[in-house]
């Protein structure tokens, strides 16, 4: 890794430039979207040559439109320009590859999306994958475990993929009020994946339990639509929170107040809303993923390996509302180091830089 002035000499002496896509609005509070704006924040202190565009939050499945003003965005660019696409936007271009042809293209992958869904939809996401990744001349990814699946399942280069882990920062902490409800968040986009209709089953039937959900709410508008439901159908508007997009300071207060995080995805790229709720000092119920357990560890976390039902339940039942045992978790959260959101930046260029 270059340092200090070693790598701000580089940043200065590059004569590339970068145009950065992303889907919607990059001041969402979930991971992917903070990883992104910590780079933009840090190019834009630092003068580096990447210009970041929003595109469509519509994408991975961008309409006509959608695809018409990237075409026109694109072809107003230099060719000696380097295309920067995050995950959602290039997995929703399988039909528009012509879009990549006059320049070199980096994707950004947080992991392929075909892990987030079942059935046929996840077949289409892994075929569309193989059409675009052979169109990649460089990936960035955040995890070993990202790194190892795209060498193996799509036989990319491993020379052709850099590991870029996200900055995490230490949240500002606020007063905790007392309360006799056992507080939970979790935080993501709500997505199929994050399996947030599986932990509103196990929590609906026990008392003195709350969960806060914080995550944008358009990504997948049929299942947002089913948790919603499933809330007023169960009468629980006051034991699962929805707060969709909020500010840092909210963010940090939400944190603040809670008693456990809670993640219930079967995949995670890195686990970056984990991170902070370990930095924070607040233990961690989750299912058991090689990523999960190599970004947080084993200490102060309570992992479960099974979506079945009653499974979860238990787990929060015999722990959540034992005092000792909560004391005991919270003492045994390990300081982890992790990179913060400068290096992390420094990172990125450096790569992108390379690639």
């Amino acid at each position: 890794m270059l340092h200090g002035h070693l790598l701000n000499k580089k940043l200065k002496n590059n004569t590339k430039k970068f145009t950065f896509f992303y889907p919607g609005n990059i001041n969402q509070k979930t991971g992917g979207y903070i990883y992104e704006k910590n780079i933009l924040k840090f190019s834009k202190k630092n003068k580096f040559p990447i210009n970041f565009i929003e595109l469509s939050s519509n994408y991975p499945n961008p309409n006509t439109q959608d695809i018409k003003n990237l075409n026109k965005i694109t072809s107003n660019i230099k060719s000696d320009n380097i295309l920067i696409f995050d995950g959602l936007v290039i997995e929703g271009l399988h039909k528009s590859i012509n879009i990549f042809d006059n320049f070199k293209i980096i994707a950004l992958i947080h992991h392929p999306l075909y892990l987030e869904y079942k059935g046929k939809k996840s077949e289409e996401f892994f075929k569309r994958a193989i059409k675009i990744y052979k169109k990649i001349d460089y990936f960035i990814v955040t995890s070993l475990n990202t790194k190892k699946l795209l060498s193996e399942t799509f036989k990319i280069n491993s020379s052709k993929i850099s590991i870029v882990e996200p900055g995490i920062e230490k949240f500002k902490k606020y007063k905790k009020i007392p309360s006799k409800k056992i507080k939970l968040l979790t935080c993501g986009s709500i997505i199929e994946r994050k399996k947030y209709d599986y932990l509103i089953n196990e929590i609906k039937n026990i008392d003195n339990i709350q969960l806060n959900i914080v995550g944008d709410v358009s990504r997948e508008s049929k299942y947002t639509n089913k948790i919603k439901k499933l809330i007023s159908n169960n009468n629980l508007k006051d034991k699962v929170i929805l707060h969709g997009k909020i500010s840092q300071l909210k963010l940090e207060n939400i944190y603040s107040i809670c008693d456990f995080y809670i993640s219930t995805s079967e995949y995670e790229g890195f686990g970056m809303s984990l991170a902070n709720a370990a930095l924070s000092k607040i233990p961690i119920i989750s299912y058991k993923t090689s990523t999960i357990q190599k970004t947080i560890g084993k200490n102060g976390v309570l992992y479960f390996d099974n979506h079945n039902k009653g499974t979860l339940k238990k787990l929060i039942n015999d722990n959540c509302f034992n005092n000792k045992k909560y004391k005991i978790l919270k003492k045994n959260i390990k300081n982890k180091k992790y990179l913060t959101n400068d290096q992390s930046a420094k990172i990125f260029i450096k790569a992108v830089c390379n690639a």
